[in-house]
């Protein structure tokens, strides 16, 4: 135990995958953590687990007294902002984090992101097989397997983080080293409030890059290359079509790097 979160008191809504993750993360640093979930005890599995390791869980709906003695908020990427607990936690003058948040915080590897409206997961774990092919350490995490704040404890040597819209919304640290935004379409709006919010919120994802980073986008998709040419770090791009340099693309079916040099990467098998 590294004792990071020791002197927290978090309260951690929603007993989900990334709620739990992030239960278990904080409680290995050292944090007293309560855990809250709207749903009745009976349909919680989780919480005898949790309660072993010594988290505290209440179970069958949010109340403000939760938040009393509270230093800090944890929530699930499926907690709307608009939601009572948010309200109160802000009204408390409390720090109100994702899961992002948190592990970016605990992060002990450089971490690759990808976000995109369709496709995330397939290239994740596509990356994640690329880099241990290559020999390295890998691990995909966030929206795909472990929980991104527990695999941030983990001594590996890259993360490969699959990120939601409503996770890039809450968060302020998260600064990976390579950022890929597959595409943008119209989705999640009853939770952003408009298109606007969630392409905003997408963005966030090279919010933090510098010039040593890179963002790689998608050229084919307008609403997707709009928000990738607002990056500030080194700027990569794909598609669908014969690349101009500094992209990859396909060229009579094969693909073709055309970044320093032209560089042929194999044959795509449409089957």
């Amino acid at each position: 135990m590294s004792g990071r979160f020791a002197a927290e008191r978090a309260v951690v809504v929603g007993a989900g995958v990334a709620g739990t993750g992030s239960a278990r993360a904080l409680s290995a640093e050292g944090a007293h953590v309560l855990v809250t979930e709207s749903l009745p005890e009976t349909d919680v599995p989780v919480a005898a687990e949790l309660r072993g390791i010594g988290v505290e869980v209440r179970t069958g709906g949010h109340d403000r007294s939760h938040l009393v003695g509270a230093t800090l908020v944890v929530v699930g990427p499926g907690v709307s902002p608009d939601t009572d607990v948010v309200r109160w936690a802000r009204e408390l003058g409390l720090p109100v984090w994702g899961e992002m948040e948190l592990g970016a915080r605990l992060a002990r590897a450089p971490y690759l992101a990808v976000t995109g409206t369709n496709g995330k997961t397939t290239v994740t774990a596509m990356i994640e097989a690329c880099l241990r092919a290559g020999g390295h350490d890998a691990l995909a995490c966030g929206n795909i397997g472990l929980s991104f704040p527990e695999a941030a404890r983990q001594e590996r040597d890259v993360l490969v983080v699959e990120v939601s819209s409503f996770q890039l919304a809450v968060q302020t640290s998260f600064h990976p080293t390579i950022s890929i935004l597959l595409n943008v379409a119209p989705d999640h709006l009853d939770w952003h409030g408009s298109l606007e919010a969630y392409s905003a919120a997408k963005g966030r994802i090279h919010a933090l890059q510098t010039a040593s980073d890179v963002h790689v986008g998608n050229r084919d998709d307008p609403a997707a290359a709009a928000i990738s040419s607002r990056a500030t770090c080194e700027l990569r791009w794909f598609r669908h079509g014969p690349p101009d340099e500094g992209e990859v693309g396909y060229v009579e079916g094969e693909l073709v790097a055309r970044v320093n040099g032209t560089h042929r990467l194999g044959v795509i098998d449409d089957e």
